[in-house]
């Protein structure tokens, strides 16, 4: 009997272990609304969890819906952009862009990815936070549908770039993609030393400047963009705008946000 009892009990943990518990994620009821740029500022160079009942109200900046973006959203306020890291696929259908929502923080994890803050749950790898698990993603999010307006991108120049703008659409103008690049398409092609097949890998292009300041351009293999070849001529893009590794970086949302039609310069 005692056998018995011992495996049940090893089971129940396993169980428990591997299988997220909705009551560990239970945010306060009455959270303090504080902006996205106060949010940020609560990391320090490391993970960080947030303990006190904060919460954070904006509208989503950029979903999954192209495919550049996987399992995350940015959500966006007066102030700044924020990652919200989630464990589900097909944020688009739950988050549309445009559309208020709420995060509520108490309980989540603070964190940096190449130096873009996240928002999401405590660590388990590599990675500074993990994804909100799915099962506990209403919870802390909630969304007002209803309540949906036009993102605005705001148009700058690739000197412009600033900290406070990261995780938040932008539009860079008067650029093009540098020359060597443009035979080459948004994403390289690699062999999978597995199956033996060809596959497209994510992939950074350069936007140039007539000042000769350069920007990095960061596309996944999944991104509906892939299949168009990259423009020769000049103009704008518009995009999340991100930080990895002291570089600022462009991910384009839709092809129709890359307006370079322009002659070269």
């Amino acid at each position: 009997m005692r056998r018995v009892l011992v495996i049940s009990l090893m089971l129940l943990c396993a169980v428990s272990c591997s299988e997220p518990n909705p009551l560990e994620y239970q945010p306060a009821e009455h959270p303090e609304r504080v902006s996205v740029a106060y949010l940020k500022s609560l990391y320090r160079s490391m993970p960080v969890r947030v303990d006190r009942a904060l919460q954070i109200e904006g509208y989503v900046a950029a979903n999954d819906f192209n495919g550049n973006l996987h399992h995350e959203l940015s959500v966006a306020d007066s102030t700044g952009g924020i990652i919200v890291r989630l464990d589900a696929e097909n944020l688009y259908t739950r988050f549309l862009q445009g559309a208020r929502v709420a995060v509520r923080c108490n309980g989540l994890w603070l964190g940096s990815s190449g130096g873009t803050i996240e928002l999401g749950v405590a660590p388990s790898g590599e990675y500074e936070v993990d994804p909100i698990p799915n099962n506990v993603i209403g919870l802390y999010i909630t969304t007002d549908s209803t309540c949906q307006i036009k993102i605005p991108a705001r148009s700058i120049t690739i000197a412009e770039c600033a900290p406070e703008m990261v995780s938040t659409l932008v539009r860079i103008e008067s650029v093009q993609f540098v020359e060597e690049e443009l035979s080459k398409g948004w994403c390289d092609w690699v062999l999978d030393s597995l199956s033996g097949e060809w596959t497209r890998v994510a992939t950074t292009r350069h936007l140039i400047d007539m000042k000769g300041d350069t920007l990095d351009v960061r596309t996944s293999p999944y991104a509906d963009i892939v299949i168009t070849p990259l423009p020769s001529g000049s103009g704008s893009v518009e995009g999340l705008l991100g930080y990895f590794n002291r570089r600022y970086q462009l991910r384009v949302l839709n092809g129709y946000h890359v307006q370079m039609t322009d002659p070269r310069f």
